[in-house]
């Protein structure tokens, strides 16, 4: 007998957390980038999934930024880009992300969170001046 799907169903409003009324919670700039690190690890362990790669591997190095609001992070003074071994790579990731955790990059987030809402806000202005309202 073929399972009857609707009594398996429910309406998403009656599921926590399916709702259309529920609120997005918005996360900080640390936890997108700690998010975004976990994704980059994700795809060197698997090179065949898909996802935008934010390193490069040449032999046994692995050159690689960290992003946030489509700018690298200073890693090492002023350098946005740097190379590492590929045997250490993951490590070094998951210090980064712990560094970005521990707030050690809350100035260059906090200012990237601006340009953030700025360019929100114009894209508001702008849509708002198209319809007229």
């Amino acid at each position: 007998m073929a399972l009857d799907w609707k009594k398996v169903a429910k309406s998403a409003g009656d599921v926590e957390g399916f709702g259309t009324s529920a609120v997005r919670v918005p996360k900080s700039a640390q936890e997108v980038v700690a998010q975004a690190i976990d994704k980059q690890i994700v795809l060197f362990n698997k090179p065949r999934e898909e996802g935008r790669r934010w390193f490069e591997v040449k032999g046994d190095n692995v050159g690689f930024s960290i992003r946030y609001a489509n700018s690298p992070l200073k890693l090492v003074g002023e350098e946005t880009k740097i190379v590492v071994p590929k045997a250490q790579f993951v490590e070094v990731l998951e210090a980064i992300k712990a560094d970005v955790l521990k707030g050690d990059f809350k100035a260059q987030l906090d200012a990237g969170e601006a340009k953030v809402r700025q360019r929100s806000e114009t894209m508001s202005k702008t849509r708002k001046a198209k319809s007229g309202k």
